[in-house]
């Protein structure tokens, strides 16, 4: 008897099988992909937003009274909903002239980026 060329249903059945484990398993790491995107962005988003702070901030005047010692938080709205911003101006650290600027931005998953500057007297 002769047998004929082709694929008998057990082997495309397994071969069904196989593409599908392979498929599933590439789901699941499009779903970390994705996520890790996700956080990626927020990080840099939130680096951003901490350096455009510090910035304004070494726009200002030494003695401007915007850099007083303290801290301020601020909540975005806008585009960066979700996002805040600690900033701290801690004066004559590490030494005296010198005022420490500190921006803390969290991102709305809980991501903090921190950033930190020194201004000395002009």
């Amino acid at each position: 008897m002769r047998r004929e060329r082709g694929f008998t249903l057990i082997e495309v059945l397994l071969a069904f099988a196989v593409m599908s484990v392979a498929l599933l398993a590439m789901s699941g790491m499009m779903t970390t992909a994705y996520s890790t995107i996700d956080r990626s962005g927020e990080q840099t988003a939130a680096s951003v937003l901490s350096q455009q702070r510090l910035e304004s901030l070494r726009n200002k005047a030494f003695t401007s009274s915007t850099l007083n010692a303290g801290t301020t938080t601020e909540t975005l709205t806008g585009t960066y909903a979700g996002y805040s911003r600690v900033t701290t101006i801690v004066d004559n650290t590490p030494r005296t002239g010198v005022k420490r600027l500190t921006v803390q931005t969290n991102t709305p998953s809980g991501i903090s980026v921190q950033s930190v500057t020194y201004m000395t007297t002009p």
